[in-house]
């Protein structure tokens, strides 16, 4: 993939800088010979542990965050869901696929209908925060507690926690009902990699493992996720870069009266004609009916989407 296709990815929230060659120095490569060793997903696990606060025992490792969420509908067919609407958009085709009961809570306003505590009451409840596509936080510790009181289990997916600092993962030790989805594939900047983990308490850990599939995370993945974690300062450089663009393209967006909004995430919503506008110069952009969602690009690119954005303005 030539260096300008890659820059023009702003459709799937990846990492828009080159990864520190770091993250491949010391990989054992003939291990691709064998499969997955056990030895390094125990390993891989205990950092994970020590990286977000928990202990080993409620860390499961798998295939991404789309993965996870086909193994929640398989260990848990049974069960009522309810998420909000719109979030993203994997756990509602995947619930349509698999076939289970699924209700949606129209998010108003971009956020949680007041009376969502009361509609999770019973069911297996899910919660992206933040949310994408809104990029928004929608629950606080207080709202966490209140559904998981009196819901099935709450499930949080925290796919983009390094950008907005904000998790649940203290209270797994209180309420044995919760459940927090995080993966590789945004800061760590693993998305090719296919790999995330869950947190929850054990019982839930052993529920989904007897339901997942054998050697589903493959031995590179596992190792360059483990190098990311041994080496995850990187993580912190590449955040603050994404919130210094942020603040500057929505900046620069709004003095030429273009409709833009940040995120608690690493992208920023758009108006959709400047959107479409963008799909014409050829970059990729995800389209909404009435926004556009566009990953937050590195400084160059930044650069050259503010002079489109002049230019724009000038022929519209």
């Amino acid at each position: 993939m030539v260096e300008k296709e890659k820059n023009r990815r702003l459709h799937l929230n990846e990492m828009q800088l080159p990864l520190p060659p770091i993250i491949f120095e010391g990989l054992d490569l003939d291990l691709v010979r064998f499969y997955p060793p056990e030895e390094i997903g125990s390993q891989l696990r205990l950092q994970i542990a020590d990286y977000t606060g928990v202990d080993p025992s409620f860390v499961f490792i798998y295939s991404g965050i789309d993965g996870l969420i086909e193994l929640m509908y398989k260990a848990l067919w049974d069960r009522h869901f309810l998420i909000h609407d719109p979030a993203y958009y994997v756990y509602q085709q995947e619930a349509l696929r698999q076939g289970v009961v699924l209700s949606e809570a129209k998010l108003r306003f971009s956020k949680l209908p007041k009376d969502f505590g009361k509609q999770a009451q019973g069911k297996v409840a899910v919660v992206v925060n933040p949310n994408n596509p809104t990029g928004n936080i929608l629950m606080d510790t207080h709202l966490a507690e209140e559904v998981l009181s009196s819901s099935d289990m709450l499930v949080v997916d925290e796919a983009y926690y390094e950008f907005s600092g904000v998790t649940f993962a203290s209270l797994l030790g209180k309420w044995p009902n919760l459940v927090i989805f995080r993966t590789f594939s945004k800061a760590f900047g693993l998305a090719g990699a296919r790999i995330a983990y869950m947190l929850a308490h054990p019982k839930t850990v052993g529920l989904f493992s007897q339901y997942c599939e054998v050697y589903r995370v493959p031995t590179l993945s596992l190792l360059l996720a483990k190098n990311a974690l041994e080496n995850r300062s990187y993580v912190a450089d590449y955040v603050q870069v994404v919130k210094a663009q942020m603040d500057y393209l929505l900046d620069s967006l709004k003095a030429l009266h273009i409709r833009a909004r940040g995120s608690a995430g690493n992208f920023i919503l758009v108006e959709k004609d400047f959107a479409d506008f963008l799909v014409s110069k050829g970059f990729q952009v995800k389209l909404f009916e009435k926004w556009g969602r566009l990953t937050v690009p590195s400084p160059n690119v930044t650069d050259e989407v503010i002079a489109l954005a002049e230019n724009y303005r000038r022929v519209t």
